[in-house]
């Protein structure tokens, strides 16, 4: 362990740690609803606008977050992609960024409080983490909160232990004004925490008193007060009253959004979401128990109190608050993992039950994993809707796949199978005496869930991608409407902000009503995307027995000149007064000129429903004369 540990060897292996666990998807998971995608639009808008104050989503102002992710996420965007191309993987960037600056935080903070050894196995199993992974993959705050708070956290760690001084104090600000302005309030939360807690806890202060350099609580306050002004006076001070009024005063004192739990909600989801560092966090915990009983050096006490300052106190937090998302407690991570860390470095002393309950959590959580995967994969990587298919019969195109795709499920059951493989052997190895075996194939175990789970299953479920697929459809509207697809209006009710940021900024979105009646105000051709999951009518009509929505428009079409094709009364048969009155529902293909027909099926994972969505092209540009001269 020594070696691995040694100079800066160590940073750049757990660097590289982090970099390739948050890799793992980030360029082929397609923009997930509903926070990835409403960054991501919010970002792509200030791009496309050229106002960097200002924080909206269409046509909506997002008063919630402070700037500093879409400040970020747009120089990345600038730099690597456009905001024309609409890659996700370029506004990934800083939260991939915001991994590996809490990883090797972690590990700089961590020398001081329980050796170098210990904290860099700490921060090693840290980086590979379930949670901090999934975080480091996704377009939004938490990860490079989790960078901020971390570092601040470990200048905190230097200066209680009497290194740095003023220098680490201004780290220690700017890692402050950072998380400010990232997101808001937690990382000035997460270290004034900790600060009183030590403070009462120990009863010394004098340690803290670098912090008191004018310079470093003047640079926090320079980094945050410009904006948090210009944008007050943008708003008309609407971004604070609604930042507090809006979004996180609902969040204290009720589930906001449908996300509530109970009390204990973080603590049941830490086998899995701590994965692999779980194999030695009860041995930690252990360790950390008895550094307090003055079984150790006043120094390994001081570390164990400062390492419980860290992580309880903002746990607690997030276990109080009413409302409830698994990434809240992400701040705490890099102290558990360090606990973890120190557990691992003295697993021999632990006692037996502490052994055998955290192998018990790790293969629970490595059984769960190796299992519901695949069955995932299973259920939404096939997309065969019988909707879908009622509908292609009917003369809509394409948007269904009939079983999974062969090579694409073996690559998913096999990176399952190796990653079953990969855990057992780690649970091996922590009966054995090697503590480099025993970190490595954890830390292997780890990486094996990002590939298995992020790598190959989730962005080969084909049933989750309808934003990708309606996309698709749009690819064809040159020679369907004789518009380039990135010119064609989408009007849509299927309402997921992974739409508008795949289609771009001039998609409407609204209820089918609103939709219609945006495509027939316009004479140009329009993309109308309705979700049948949200109107029952409309998706009986156009699932019914008989004659395809096309068919009768193409005969409302045809006959309408026709006298005798309204005034002529035929015997009718028993079901032509229900056709009736389906034709008068669907007239508006006529009217707005409806002429190819397409779908796209598969789950809204964010309402959990099924989901069909029926694409018209509308006011197609007739075809071009052929040349004479030809």
């Amino acid at each position: 362990m020594a070696e691995l540990a040694k100079g800066i060897r160590a940073y750049i292996i757990i660097g590289l740690l982090a970099a390739l666990s948050a890799l793992a998807g980030i360029f082929t998971m397609p923009a997930l609803d509903r926070d990835e995608s409403r960054f991501a639009q919010a970002t792509a808008q200030m791009l496309e606008s050229g106002d960097f104050v200002r924080i909206n989503f269409l046509d909506e102002e997002r008063n919630k977050k402070p700037v500093g992710i879409h400040w970020m996420q747009a120089a990345s965007v600038a730099a690597f992609s456009s905001a024309e191309a609409r890659e996700i993987w370029a506004y990934r960037l800083p939260s991939l960024l915001g991994v590996i600056l809490a990883a090797l935080a972690c590990f700089w903070g961590g020398q001081r409080l329980i050796g170098r050894e210990a904290a860099f196995a700490g921060a090693a199993l840290f980086a590979v983490t379930v949670l901090l992974g999934i975080e480091g993959g996704i377009a939004k705050t938490d990860a490079m909160l989790v960078g901020c708070t971390t570092l601040a956290m470990a200048a905190l760690a230097n200066l209680r232990f009497g290194a740095g001084g003023r220098k680490t104090a201004i780290i220690f600000w700017f890692a402050i004004g950072l998380g400010a302005l990232i997101k808001g309030p937690v990382t000035p939360m997460a270290a004034g925490l900790a600060l009183i807690v030590l403070f009462i806890w120990e009863r010394k202060a004098r340690w803290m008193k670098p912090l008191l350099f004018w310079p470093g609580p003047l640079l926090a306050i320079a980094m945050v007060l410009p904006w948090l002004i210009s944008i007050q006076i943008a708003t008309d001070g609407g971004f604070l009253r609604q930042a507090i009024g809006d979004d996180m005063a609902p969040k204290l004192v009720g589930a906001a959004e449908r996300h509530g739990g109970m009390f204990g909600y973080h603590l049941l989801l830490l086998p899995l979401l701590f994965f692999p560092a779980i194999l030695f966090l009860i041995p930690g915990a252990g360790r950390v128990a008895n550094a307090l009983r003055g079984k150790d050096s006043d120094q390994a006490a001081a570390a164990a109190r400062f390492l419980l300052a860290w992580a309880v106190p903002v746990w607690l937090v997030f276990e109080i608050l009413p409302t409830k998302l698994p990434h809240y407690v992400l701040p705490a991570y890099p102290a558990l993992a360090l606990i973890a860390g120190w557990g691992l470095m003295e697993l021999a002393k632990a006692a037996a039950w502490q052994k055998w309950v955290s192998w018990g959590l790790f293969a629970f959580a490595g059984l769960v994993f190796a299992i519901v995967m695949p069955v995932l994969f299973v259920v939404y990587g096939n997309n065969a809707s019988w909707d879908a298919v009622r509908l292609s019969l009917g003369g809509f195109e394409g948007g269904f796949q009939l079983g999974l795709d062969p090579a694409t499920a073996a690559i998913v059951f096999l990176t399952a199978a190796i990653f079953a493989g990969l855990s057992g052997a780690a649970l091996m190895a922590a009966r054995g005496r090697s503590l480099v075996l025993m970190l490595c194939l954890a830390v292997t175990a780890g990486l094996g869930w990002q590939v298995m789970a992020r790598g190959a299953a989730a962005p080969n479920a084909y049933a989750v991608r309808l934003a990708d697929q309606v996309r698709a459809a749009r690819s064809y509207s040159q020679t369907i409407a004789g518009i380039a697809p990135g010119d064609i209006v989408t009007a849509s009710s299927y309402t997921e902000p992974s739409l508008v940021f795949s289609l771009g900024t001039d998609t409407m979105l609204g209820s089918a009503e609103e939709a219609l009646a945006f495509a027939e105000g316009r004479q140009d051709p329009t993309m109308l995307v309705l979700d049948l999951s949200r109107d029952d009518q409309l998706k009986a009509d156009l699932l019914a027995t008989g004659r395809t929505a096309f068919e009768i428009a193409e005969e409302i079409t045809e006959n309408s000149w026709r006298p005798e094709f309204a005034s002529a009364a035929p015997i009718e048969p028993p079901w032509a007064s229900a056709d009736r009155e389906r034709r008068a529902r669907l007239s508006w293909t006529e009217r707005l000129q409806v002429c190819h027909l397409s779908l796209a099926s598969g789950t809204n994972y964010s309402r959990g429903d099924e989901t069909v969505l029926a694409i018209f092209f509308t006011r197609c540009l007739p075809e071009l004369p052929n040349d004479p001269q030809d």
